[in-house]
């Protein structure tokens, strides 16, 4: 029997994070919307498995500055934007989102001037990644 943990994240009146796809997570305010910066506001890090923590994950580069993601309780998808590297022997990589995000922040402005009360940073579940395309939650087996 499987036993999924790390499904989502929800943090009090912060964001909750869930693995939506092979591929992305969806982030979703609790209560109060919430605002994520358009670039770098949702980050990945990889598992390294020879220092046994997590690690940034490589990614592309920002385009121009947009205004600030505003997430309600509908939630926005966010996709697996990390530069993978090859897979490794045991057949996956091992990552998970990290959101930054504020509070009562400004509307239709770049996160950095929206003037947000609370800056907030939260880790999402981990996902197994068997290659670039493919993320689901880690399970553990209950078996003996």
């Amino acid at each position: 029997m499987w036993m999924w943990i790390f499904g989502s994240v929800a943090m009090g009146n912060g964001p909750q994070i869930v693995v939506s796809g092979p591929d992305e997570v969806r982030v979703s305010a609790s209560d109060d919307p919430i605002f994520v910066a358009s670039c770098r506001g949702v980050q990945w890090e990889l598992f390294n498995p020879n220092t046994k923590d997590f690690e940034p994950a490589m990614v592309p580069a920002c385009k121009e500055t947009q205004p600030a993601h505003r997430i309600d309780k509908t939630g926005q998808l966010f996709p697996l934007t990390a530069m993978l590297p090859p897979v490794p022997e045991v057949g996956f990589h091992v990552v998970r989102p990290i959101v930054v995000y504020g509070e009562k922040c400004r509307e239709n402005v770049p996160f950095s001037m929206a003037e947000c009360h609370n800056l907030e940073v939260v880790s999402g579940p981990q996902m197994a990644v068997r290659n670039q395309g493919s993320a689901k939650p880690i399970s553990v087996s209950e078996e003996p």
